[in-house]
């Protein structure tokens, strides 16, 4: 698919000329606020986080960055100031591991400020007389129990919604309010469930799944990463735990997609939460990947360390997903041969650019 066809769906609602970005101090944040800007000439996007979020551009009627507690009322209040907002994307979170580590933060986060969000939201549009798009950033991590181990392929339509985890669980949690403001029409509501995003840039997160990127990332900067879910290389759970990854660009461009498809594909009484798509990848693909793009002296550079708070978690994941329904909404997916790959490519190619 060529990269004109990956974006010619994306066309936002006639009536969003402004965008909200929550969490936009984040990898995916940022990555999906320069999409818009790059792709939509004529919108203004706000970014903000518990961080400064960086500047993009320095046209004030494009883009402003605001440095903002999301817990706090009166200040997510202000975002909305001197604004009309038509969409939002709500992204800021704690991620899984950081939620089993600090029970109340993850809560506090990543239910009480999104419900001081979407309150806000629903309280700017009835001030603004126009239904604001609200994309939830959700996670398949709402998933578990028998019917989603490592070795499962999961069905959406016949799999309960059963999260393994503190973070699953607030996920659920967010995506039924999330879903209950579309349904009352407060607001043209979805919520979209990422799948593992690789290769992520920057500092390793919080996330379970975090190693997964590290796994390419630090040695292909020649830093030592850890496997925190096998004993050595020859540990048969390296081919017996795959992961459900998609390209970053596949699932930035995903995420934008679900603010531009239309509010009547989702039909009446039905869940507004769409699982986006990816692949089925086990880590001993993600160390060949390794060894393809950096050559076989990288693996001097992972230590294999077991960590069972990592693999707990790891063994509530599902190890593929049917995403045909998805993918027939106009959702991409890549190609289940090259897509990691493609995925490490691209992380390469971003490290020489920055050189």
């Amino acid at each position: 698919m060529s990269p004109a066809s990956t974006y010619d769906a994306l066309k936002l609602p006639a009536h969003v000329k402004t965008v909200l970005i929550t969490g936009a101090g984040g990898f995916v944040g940022q990555k999906l606020a320069q999409l818009l800007l790059d792709l939509f000439p004529s919108i203004k996007v706000i970014t903000t986080d518990i961080v400064q979020p960086p500047s993009l551009s320095d046209d004030p009627k494009r883009f402003k960055a605001v440095k903002a507690d999301l817990g706090d009322s009166a200040q997510v209040e202000g975002l909305f100031h001197g604004e009309v907002i038509g969409g939002v994307f709500a992204l800021h979170g704690i991620m899984s591991g950081g939620c089993e580590a600090n029970f109340e933060l993850g809560y506090k986060v990543n239910v009480d400020s999104h419900l001081v969000l979407l309150r806000a939201t629903h309280a700017h549009s009835q001030k603004t007389d126009q239904r604001p798009v609200y994309v939830f950033v959700s996670s398949l991590a709402v998933y578990g129990g028998p019917k989603c181990t490592p070795t499962s392929y999961v069905v959406p339509k016949d799999t309960p919604v059963l999260a393994g985890s503190s973070y699953g669980v607030e996920k659920q949690i967010m995506e039924l309010y999330v879903y209950d403001y579309g349904r009352k029409g407060y607001l043209d509501t979805r919520a979209v469930r990422l799948p593992t995003v690789a290769i992520r840039s920057g500092a390793p997160s919080t996330a379970a799944s975090s190693f997964i990127s590290g796994l390419i990332r630090e040695p292909l900067q020649n830093q030592p990463s850890i496997c925190p879910i096998a004993s050595s290389l020859s540990d048969p759970i390296l081919d017996e735990m795959p992961v459900y990854v998609s390209r970053t660009r596949t699932v930035v461009r995903n995420i934008a997609y679900a603010m531009c498809m239309p509010e009547n594909q989702f039909k009446k009484g039905e869940s507004r939460s769409i699982n986006l798509p990816g692949i089925k990848v086990t880590p001993r693909q993600i160390i060949d990947a390794l060894i393809e793009h950096g050559g076989k002296e990288k693996l001097d550079l992972v230590e294999f360390k077991k960590d069972p708070a990592v693999i707990a978690i790891c063994q509530t994941w599902a190890g593929d997903y049917d995403s045909s329904d998805a993918q027939a909404m106009g959702f991409q997916v890549d190609d289940t041969t090259s897509g990691f790959s493609d995925a490490v490519k691209d992380f390469k190619d971003e490290l020489a650019a920055a050189k």
